[in-house]
This record gives C-alpha cells, sequence and structure tokens, in this order.
C-alpha cells in the first residue's frame, strides 16, 4: 500500500499538557445546580444537573478553560449554539440553552437517560441487521434535518460515542433502547475554528472521511462517510479500519477498500442495504449518495419491507466481494435489484430461481401472463387463416367480375397494342 504522509495532531489541542488529577470542583453553574459527573473528553465535562426553579433535569457540557481563551473560539461556541436551538426532531439532542458563566462556555442540553451506541457494541458485538438498519436510519434522519439548514450544519465527528440510544425513564439504562439521539453537532466546528484547518485536521481518526484528513474543504457527504463506518461497525462489530499507529490508520482511510462483510453477517442481509453501505464508503465524495435524504428514503424501504425483502433474485454474491471490487474487474457496476438479499449457495438449487419480492416482482405477479401455445396448433391455424384469406379473397374478385363488367372493359382496351 502506497504511503500517504499526513499532519495530525491531538484535536483536543492539550495532549499530554493536561492535568488528569484536576478537577473543577463546583457545586453550581447560573441557575443550575450540579448533580454529578457524567462523562469526560477532549472538549470539556458534563453534568447531571437541576434547573433551579424548574427543577426540570439537564445535562451541562461544560468546556475545558483553554478552549475558552480562544476568541474565535468563544464566538463560534456561541453562534454555533444558537442554530442548533432552533432544531427539532426526535432524534436529536435538543439544546436548551447556551450561555457564558465566569468565563466558561456552558451548553445546555436534555437530559438523555440510556447508554452511548459504543457501550452497547461493546456490550453486544454486532446488531442483528434489521436493528442496525434502524439505527443507521434514524442517524441518517437527524443528519438529513441538520444538512438541510441553510446555512447547512455538518456534524464532523460522527461516532458510535456521539450517538445515545435512550430508555425511559424509569427503565434501567441497559433496558431494550426505545429511542436515538445524535449529539455534538457543530462542536468539531468549534475546534476547527480555534485550531485552524490549514494545520490539521479535526475529528476522530476511525471515523474521518478522507477529505477531512487531506483537510479540503467538507460538506455534508463527508458525515454520509462517517455514517457508513458507523453502520458497517454495528453490522460487524468491528470498524472496517484499525491500526496502532495513526499515520497508517490514516492511510487506511484514504486508500484502502472496506473488508467485504462476513459471510454471517450477510446471512440474510438484501443486497441492497449491502451496496447502499459500501456506496457511503467511496473514497471519493461524488460517488457517495448525494445527500443524506435520499440515504433515508433508500433506508426506508428495507425497514418498510421488513424480512420480506430477504427473497433471492439472483446468484449469490462471491465471497469477499464488495461493490468496488466488482467495479475493480472491469466494466461498470450494474444496479442490484433493490431487494436482492444473501443467503447460502448450497440452500439453492442450480436451475430454480425463488420467487422475487420487490416491488417490480409483486407488480408482475398481478399480471396475467400468456400461456405457451404448442407448436402443432400454431401451424394448423396458419394453414386455417391461409385458407380463409385465399378464400375471401376468390369470392371477392368474382362478385367484382360480375357486378362491375364496364370497369373490367377498360382495363383490357388500356392493355391492348394501339390500333386495335
Amino acid at each position: 500500500m502506497p504511503s500517504v504522509e499526513r499532519n495530525w495532531q491531538d484535536p483536543s489541542g492539550f495532549g499530554a499538557s493536561l492535568d488528569p488529577a484536576s478537577e473543577w470542583a463546583m457545586d453550581r453553574i447560573g441557575e443550575y445546580f450540579i448533580k454529578r459527573l457524567i462523562g469526560e473528553g477532549g472538549m470539556g465535562k458534563v453534568y447531571e444537573a437541576e434547573e433551579r426553579l424548574s427543577k426540570r433535569r439537564v445535562a451541562l457540557k461544560v468546556l475545558r478553560p483553554e478552549l475558552t481563551r480562544h476568541e474565535e473560539g468563544r464566538r463560534l461556541f456561541l453562534n454555533e449554539m444558537q442554530i442548533l436551538a432552533h432544531l427539532e426532531h426526535p432524534n436529536l439532542v435538543r439544546s436548551l440553552a447556551s450561555m457564558e458563566n465566569d468565563g466558561q462556555l456552558v451548553l445546555v442540553l436534555e437530559y438523555l437517560h440510556g447508554r452511548t451506541l459504543r457501550q452497547e457494541l461493546t456490550r453486544r458485538g454486532p446488531l442483528p441487521w434489521q436493528t442496525a438498519l434502524e439505527n443507521a436510519l434514524r442517524i441518517a434522519e437527524a443528519l438529513a434535518v441538520a444538512h438541510e439548514q441553510e446555512p447547512s450544519i455538518v456534524h464532523r465527528d460522527l461516532k458510535p460515542e456521539n450517538v445515545m440510544l435512550t430508555v425511559d425513564g424509569d427503565s434501567a439504562e441497559d433496558a431494550e433502547p426505545t429511542g436515538l439521539k445524535v449529539m455534538d453537532f457543530g462542536i468539531a466546528k468549534v475546534l476547527e475554528g480555534i485550531h485552524g484547518t490549514n494545520t490539521q485536521s479535526i475529528g476522530t481518526l476511525q471515523y474521518m472521511s478522507p477529505e477531512q484528513i487531506d483537510a479540503r474543504t467538507i460538506d455534508a457527504r463527508s458525515d454520509l462517510y462517517s455514517l457508513g463506518l458507523v453502520f458497517y461497525e454495528m453490522l460487524s462489530g468491528d470498524a472496517p479500519f484499525r491500526s496502532p499507529s495513526p499515520r497508517e490508520l490514516l492511510n487506511l482511510q484514504c486508500t484502502a477498500t472496506p473488508p467485504a462483510l462476513h459471510d454471517e453477517v450477510r446471512e440474510g442481509l438484501p443486497r441492497g442495504v449491502e451496496d447502499l453501505l459500501f456506496a457511503m464508503l467511496e473514497k471519493d465524495p461524488e460517488l457517495r449518495p448525494s445527500s443524506a435524504r435520499q440515504v433515508v428514503e433508500r433506508l426506508s424501504m428495507f425497514r418498510s419491507a421488513g424480512t420480506s425483502m430477504a427473497a433471492r433474485t439472483g446468484g449469490p454474491r462471491p465471497k469477499g466481494e464488495t461493490p468496488a471490487t466488482r467495479r475493480e474487474g472491469g466494466g461498470a457496476t450494474k444496479s442490484a435489484p433493490s431487494a436482492e438479499p444473501v443467503a447460502k449457495e448450497a440452500e439453492r438449487k442450480p436451475e430454480a430461481k425463488a420467487p422475487r419480492t420487490d416491488t417490480v416482482a409483486l407488480l408482475e405477479q398481478n399480471v396475467s401472463r400468456p400461456r405457451e401455445v404448442p407448436t402443432w396448433l400454431a401451424i394448423v391455424a396458419i394453414v386455417a387463416l391461409s385458407l380463409v384469406a385465399g378464400l375471401t379473397t376468390y369470392v371477392v374478385r368474382l362478385r367484382s367480375y360480375a357486378g362491375s363488367e364496364a370497369p373490367a372493359t377498360t382495363t383490357a382496351r388500356l392493355d391492348s397494342p394501339p390500333g386495335r
């Protein structure tokens, strides 16, 4: 694999300079009483808090003091949070308020009860394809809403850690999820404003698009690449690209073809879902789906059809084959039927064709097809038609001769030699 030089630094901008033992001792921020520390990341800390008057439970994301010293970062943070406050969708965490308190930048968010997608994958491993598809669809719906804003809001750091699987308020945190929320929209843009995009890329290496790594101009299709990586990991239980070396991981993200899904993962998985997955993982943004809305529409078709989409219409995909490897093998990639699934080759007879269950097939089943006509019967029919045609011609001519003598004489005279 060719070596690609990349300039990468810790996106948090802190590295070893942070004192892991340091804590921000506080019991109140503005009108919110701190109850407990929920988590900590490169951006800062997240607390569970209670609003003083309403007693409403909220989550406070408090940026680290190092970030608040940058005037551009402060401006971007407040601007982005004002935009996000107007986003309303069931799959987006609600931004309730943003404020600056004693030099600290604070984001007030709805409190979510549940666990992150990362925790779910660590606990369960690969998810059933129907569950993975449902999660991917909900993430795509959240992306579509943000991308369709004016100006468009690109997440830039979509990963399992930023996806929350929510459970009912009275349920245990490990209960079956009832919802999904995408978190941290706009945060990566704040970091970009602080550090500058010309010297480094902001994001998580495991889920960054090639254009992010190369510090090129990005648009909504960068989020689709990250969604493809998350979707792949939900199906297989592991990310397509892994390496202990950040430089090698960067090379893989920019140059390597994603490995084919394992056979046990592809069992029963509609071919159209797999094709869409690998389309999102194209290195060239122009080859990916054009928008998150398009991804939503395509995934919705499979969700509405459910497991009935698993009826097969074509031959098995060769082991290890992906849409990318089919193109590399020569020729343009042919569009597979949207309802074509993956099944074991041994369970299918060589000459047999399983019934189609896609939309076209369902329509075809309601159209009556003509039965095949035996050859001998066709010959008899042709001969009979010929006899009828000949008899009809004879009768017409006979009647014409009997009732139209003058025209016949005129014709004879025209055919006679001159002078007769």
